[in-house]
């Protein structure tokens, strides 16, 4: 993607969370390709969720030359427009919606023109940890259906997460300490989702810890000509720095 390709899309999305007067608003950077992580890490007996991006990818229309971390409420994940229709067949009903119609989609094999989303726990020694940590989907807020998905051997789905059929506790991702993994992430409509996790695990000298944490996501509409004027208005808005945790 050319960069003023890239500062248009972003721009856009800027002036769709902005127009959407809720507390969006104050998000600070877009990421908008390139791998990135919803990260586990762990300091001072505290189990923490953050948006860990790596260098190379691109927020705010640059590559970044170095990872960064960021809270999870402190970047926005682009979702750009629609690539795939939904498959038809009843293993798929999970997404939401019906064979054929539009599917917004965060995919877990790497597309160059989209955020490749993972979630990573390679911040924490596995010596520090019994048993699996887990993930858990605690609410949705936005215009249509979320799901997280793993395609198999033949592209059937392994179904991690769906909204479809309500919120529950079997809405959940495990993964061991040190690992690394990515998952399909769908939406059926454009707009903006948060989406709110607990990540929760058993530490060797502190015991059951969790922490819980909101992630934004900008599914973005293919914007009409006339809202380009809009996107040229706001295309120098500065947000808010991001947060970075020190190193040690």
């Amino acid at each position: 993607m050319n960069a003023s390709r890239n500062q248009i899309r972003h721009a856009w999305t800027a002036a769709a969370i902005l127009a959407a007067g809720t507390s969006t608003q104050a998000q600070s950077f877009v990421y908008s390709e390139g791998h990135g992580d919803i990260g586990l890490a762990y300091a001072a007996g505290s189990l923490e969720l953050h948006g860990h991006i790596h260098a190379g990818s691109v927020v705010d229309g640059v590559a970044l030359g170095e990872d960064a971390e960021f809270a999870p409420s402190g970047f926005t994940i682009l979702v750009p427009d629609p690539s795939i229709s939904r498959p038809s067949g009843s293993a798929w009903d999970f997404i939401g919606t019906a064979a054929g119609s539009q599917l917004w989609f965060l995919p877990q094999s790497q597309d160059a023109s989209k955020p490749f989303l993972g979630i990573g726990s390679e911040e924490l020694d596995p010596a520090d940890w019994t048993g699996s940590l887990s993930i858990t989907l605690d609410s949705v807020s936005g215009p249509g259906q979320f799901s997280v998905w793993q395609n198999g051997t033949f592209g059937d789905p392994s179904v991690r997460m769906s909204t479809v059929d309500g919120i529950s506790s079997s809405d959940r991702i495990l993964l061991g300490a040190g690992g690394h993994a990515h998952y399909n992430v769908g939406f059926t409509a454009p707009g903006l989702y948060e989406v709110t996790f607990t990540a929760s695990g058993v530490h060797a000298v502190d015991g059951t810890v969790s922490d819980t944490g909101t992630f934004v996501f900008a599914v973005q509409a293919v914007p009409e000509p006339s809202e380009y004027a809009l996107v040229a208005g706001i295309a120098g808005l500065a947000f808010a720095a991001w947060r970075r945790r020190k190193t040690a």
